[in-house]
């Protein structure tokens, strides 16, 4: 099982994510979670990402999604299914 990190987060919430994907790997060929958490930083947002099972299973999922959500978005926007002429 792989792991990939975004960025780092506190220990007890790197320590929610892995019990999360240990819970749901049991269940699953593999699982990725994306979390992001409020920080009183200039960034304002930080972002952490693990994920374990198949990493070209996960990755070509969240390219799915990402393509998927654009489409939608696209067709909200243009009103016509994302073709704009």
């Amino acid at each position: 099982m792989g792991a990939e990190e975004v960025a780092a987060v506190n220990d007890e919430d790197q320590l929610r994510v892995q019990a999360a994907l240990e819970a749901l790997g049991e269940h699953f060929d593999s699982v990725m979670i994306f979390v992001t958490l409020h920080t009183s930083t200039e960034d304002g947002t930080e972002a952490y990402a693990k994920g374990i099972g198949n990493w070209y299973a996960r990755y070509g999922q969240v390219v799915e999604w990402v393509n998927r959500e654009e489409a939608v978005s696209r067709k909200e926007v243009l009103g016509d299914g994302g073709a704009e002429d």
